[in-house]
């Protein structure tokens, strides 16, 4: 939630959120909630405001939803988690235990699944999904302690359709370009939705979505929306 630092608002705040919890039964757990202020924002107003709410003052939300909220120049450490995530589910199954079949359906559903939130907001490095591509490969092949075994096929032949004689496995950078673009198609179509209103103001407020120019340090959300454009 977004709002102008001041007791006003925030009366009108607190407000709403009592009466959702009236109206739902839920309530607010202030103990974990988390708030944070722009740099004009004086620092007693701010400890008025965060104790008025009785919740912890930060100097920025760690992450959001699973997602940094902070992207430093090193991505590929910012982004390692996905290949743990990935390698965790791939070192937890004995390959020798599953059919071709039951392999694919495990590569499909669940490891090819693990980017894809991150990736519908982040161009994600392509040497991390190198990594990720060799570990599914290495599960799809067959994964041994201590022993490679033979891939016969480049991932890249696997991932055409069957019809094309492939196996329909995702080329998760062709992925990730697909998903962004869709963040763009949202913006050309929901340009009064707040995150397309935020962006215009900051990144093409004279022009279109299609015509827009990467700027003047973009955040790495606009430049990875702007990449797939």
């Amino acid at each position: 939630m977004f709002l102008a630092a001041n007791r006003s608002n925030f009366g009108v705040l607190y407000d709403i959120l009592r009466l959702y919890c009236a109206a739902s039964g839920q309530s607010v757990n202030f103990d974990k909630s988390e708030i944070c202020f722009g740099r004009d924002v004086l620092l007693p107003v701010q400890q008025d405001l965060a104790n008025l709410f009785g919740v912890r003052l930060v100097d920025c939300h760690d992450k959001y939803l699973g997602l940094s909220t902070f992207v430093g120049r090193c991505k590929l450490d910012l982004f390692n988690f996905i290949k743990s995530r990935v390698w965790n589910n791939v070192k937890g199954w004995n390959s020798s235990l599953f059919s071709q079949a039951g392999k694919e359906i495990l590569i499909k559903v669940v490891l090819q699944a693990i980017p894809s939130y991150a990736m519908s907001c982040f161009k994600l490095p392509k040497k991390l999904i190198k990594d990720i591509h060799r570990l599914i490969s290495q599960f799809w092949w067959g994964l041994n302690t201590g022993h490679k075994k033979i891939h016969w096929a480049k991932w890249d032949a696997l991932c055409p359709p069957k019809e094309k004689g492939g196996l329909g496995f995702r080329n998760l950078e062709g992925f990730n370009k697909a998903l962004l673009a869709k963040q763009g198609w949202r913006l050309i179509h929901s340009p009064d939705s707040l995150v397309g209103k935020v962006l215009k103001a900051c990144y093409f407020p004279n022009c279109s979505f299609l015509e827009a120019k990467i700027g003047g340090n973009p955040s790495f959300s606009w430049r990875s929306i702007w990449w797939d454009r």
